[in-house]
């Protein structure tokens, strides 16, 4: 193997061969800002492929993901480098980090398939291919269009996503690994579906790190599971989209909000359990039957980013759980990180349909009729007790009960510091901030969960 140094030098050459070509390309051939980005993706891509053989350390790739960020972010920031080469990877309307992410999330895969190669390598072949694909693939055929956060994107595109990436992952497994053939088959097409939905929802340039991580936890799960278990959850991920688009009139959501709802709830259920999508269903199901209508939700308007700010407080505990395998003490912060977002959800509703209502009454609404529904979901890991015949009186009835208890004034103090977050942003229900505040407030009740259940035995 290569001496480390030289590795970092050659890798250095070739990403500044490739902005400089490229540079040159793009203004003697005019080619378009989105061709010329995602060239640059495609490229970079290719050359961290290269990153397994020519490290054994993750140092290197740690210290080149540094100089990555420093560098692309003085593409954007320093006069002289953005008039080289802003025109080739900011070239495009819409605001994103995308080429920022894009090194991040390839020092991480790094780092977490440090034990099997394969798992560096298909989400990161993914990402390389199959979102430049799809980009090209919807600016010149792109005609069916659906909403999202930043815009539209184009059924086109998305599926072009999904053969790529369907590719990325199947040939590989064939080739590189001793998984079955009907076990790649199956693989491929979860993995192509899901990181389709990754791509379809994704903002601000986040799919460049959402889908090699999604895709990453994924695989490291299904590679130990049998061809019957596969199918079972590639019919599972159909019936749940088929449940949401059932439902999608009683919701708020747009097109990109619904296939986002669509998958934190398989991703729930795949990475955690029926216990972890339970709770996000129940959100999911009730957040419109809890509260009277107004003119604010009898319509959809939410997007991609509201879903965002109530499942990715959840996401961390999955992700905790997925890492540790100890549901009891991470289950219970889950729960609440969800019953947050429904006293804010029945906050923001009753002083849109009832402004006259003081606010000492909307807390007590809002926080006795999400306990109601959500005080329960903390026993759910009980019921897998009582499954296999352990007692009726165990660590897990004691934590749900002081879960249940504790979440009382966690929940006043989330209704409370909604109502903080509401003075600062008035009545601009769809800012970015306060769907922002309202993640940082969930995660911060769940965090406070978790110490006081864990106070003393963690």
């Amino acid at each position: 193997m290569l001496s480390p140094w030289f590795g970092i030098l050659l890798v250095l050459v070739l990403l500044g061969g490739v902005m400089a070509a490229l540079k040159l390309i793009s203004a003697r051939c005019c080619l378009h800002p989105e061709t010329s980005r995602k060239a640059v993706h495609i490229l970079m891509g290719m050359v961290t492929l290269s990153f397994p053989r020519l490290f054994r350390e993750a140092w290197p790739v740690l210290l080149l993901t540094v100089l990555a960020v420093a560098a692309l972010a003085g593409t954007r920031l320093v006069a002289p480098l953005q008039k080289q080469f802003g025109t080739v990877l900011n070239g495009v309307e819409r605001h994103s980090l995308g080429e920022v992410y894009f090194p991040l999330a390839v020092s991480a895969l790094f780092v977490l398939s440090s034990e099997n190669r394969l798992l560096y390598l298909i989400p990161l072949l993914t990402l390389t291919l199959a979102d430049a694909v799809a980009a090209l693939v919807g600016i010149r055929y792109g005609q069916h269009r659906f909403c999202t956060s930043e815009g539209t994107k184009s059924a086109e595109g998305s599926l072009a996503f999904f053969m790529v990436a369907f590719l990325s992952a199947h040939v590989p497994l064939l080739l590189l690994s001793n998984t079955g053939r009907a076990e790649s088959l199956l693989i491929a097409l979860v993995l192509g579906i899901l990181v389709m939905l990754f791509e379809a929802v994704s903002v601000g340039g986040l799919d460049n790190l959402f889908i090699p991580l999604g895709c990453y936890a994924l695989l490291r799960r299904y590679l130990m599971l049998e061809a019957d278990e596969l199918l079972f959850r590639l019919g599972a991920i159909l019936l749940l989209a088929l449940l949401v688009f059932i439902w999608r009139r009683r919701t708020t959501l747009k097109e990109s909000g619904l296939l986002a709802a669509a998958l934190v709830g398989y991703m729930n259920w795949a990475l955690g359990g029926w216990q972890w999508l339970t709770v996000s269903l129940v959100l999911f199901c009730t957040y419109t039957l809890l509260w009277p209508r107004s003119k604010e939700n009898d319509h959809p308007v939410h997007t991609v980013r509201a879903v965002a700010s109530v499942a990715a407080p959840g996401m961390l505990w999955l992700l905790v759980f997925q890492e540790s395998n100890r549901m009891v003490g991470l289950f219970e912060p889950f729960v609440l990180s969800y019953a947050a977002h429904s006293v804010m959800v029945g906050m923001s509703q009753l002083d849109y349909v009832k402004p006259e209502q003081s606010v000492q009454v909307r807390f007590l609404t809002a926080l006795s009729r999400s306990w109601l529904v959500f005080a329960p979901l903390f026993f759910l890991p009980v019921i897998n007790n009582m499954q296999t015949g352990k007692q009726f009186v165990s660590p897990e009835m004691v934590t749900a009960l002081s879960a249940a208890v504790l979440a009382i004034p966690l929940l006043l103090a989330t209704a409370f510091l909604h109502q903080q977050l509401v003075r600062k942003y008035g009545g601009d229900e769809w800012a970015y901030g306060r769907w922002l505040g309202r993640g940082a407030i969930a995660v911060g009740m769940s965090v406070l969960l978790f110490l006081l259940l864990g106070w003393g035995s963690y």
